[in-house]
């Protein structure tokens, strides 16, 4: 019922939680629509739980440490891969092509699961390979979404290896390839790592909207070329932001990623 405590509780967390800045008692009456003494009880209650703490001296109310610790709970508890796999499932029937999740491990990607194309693609890949971040789709895709800040910190003294004539093998190229990433909301490889390998990336965000895993979709240029390829990045965007969405994730609002 919409008129129980425990509705009236999660608004109330709820309006704090998403405020841009700390609220008063009178700013959650205010927003919230309920009278006094019921804004008074809830808080009482998610204060004495620890849902909600109260800072005495600025009179205001902000999350509390028990909210994160449930979330933290929760999240270190999922397998992605298993979560992913439904949609993984779904883009491997739909396209030609190896389907196959990442997640990021220092400067690389390592896939944790291939769902392999029902071709003959002459090359086998298994869970546990990685990849440069520079020179694969999913590198970058998991790159570009990253604060600039911690974008330079994490490149800082990065050694960009060549592999093929198509590699990036500088910082100021690579960043650019970033933002031509974010603009697209996925990334590409056109064979920068491997001469026979093209493929597309999609991030997967946690609920800080940090880019946490990629699903990637390749194939070999004899078979496809990236132009060929690139009308499927909206059924890969699709199936990442729904594992996005099973895990409470969303990408980051514009603007947030750039330095100031």
């Amino acid at each position: 019922m919409q008129s129980s405590i425990v509705a009236k509780l999660l608004k109330v967390l709820t309006i704090i939680s998403e405020t841009r800045r700390p609220l008063t008692f009178s700013e959650i009456v205010a927003k919230s629509g309920m009278n006094k003494s019921t804004i008074h009880r809830i808080l009482a209650i998610c204060t004495q739980e620890n849902l909600v703490q109260f800072d005495k001296e600025r009179k205001i109310y902000l999350i509390g440490g028990k909210v994160f610790d449930l979330v933290r709970h929760a999240y270190s508890g999922y397998d992605i891969q298993a979560i992913a796999l439904d949609e993984m499932t779904r883009v491997h029937a739909k396209l030609d092509g190896s389907v196959t999740i990442g997640i990021p491990s220092g400067l690389e990607v390592v896939y944790l699961r291939i769902l392999e194309s029902n071709y003959a693609l002459g090359t086998i890949q298994r869970p546990g390979m990685r990849e440069p971040v520079h020179c694969s789709a999913s590198g970058k895709a998991l790159m570009a979404f990253l604060p600039d800040k911690v974008i330079d910190a994490k490149l800082a003294g990065y050694t960009f290896e060549r592999f093929t004539e198509r590699t990036i093998t500088n910082l100021p190229t690579f960043k650019h390839a970033l933002n031509e990433v974010r603009a697209a909301g996925f990334a590409w490889n056109d064979r920068e790592e491997l001469e026979h390998l093209v493929g597309l990336s999609a991030p997967v965000f946690n609920y800080l909207s940090e880019p946490i895993a990629v699903l990637n979709i390749w194939t070999v240029h004899a078979r496809h070329s990236l132009p060929e390829i690139l009308p499927w990045a909206d059924t890969l965007k699709e199936a990442a932001s729904n594992v996005s969405a099973l895990i409470g994730g969303s990408p980051p609002q514009s603007g947030t990623l750039q330095a100031d």
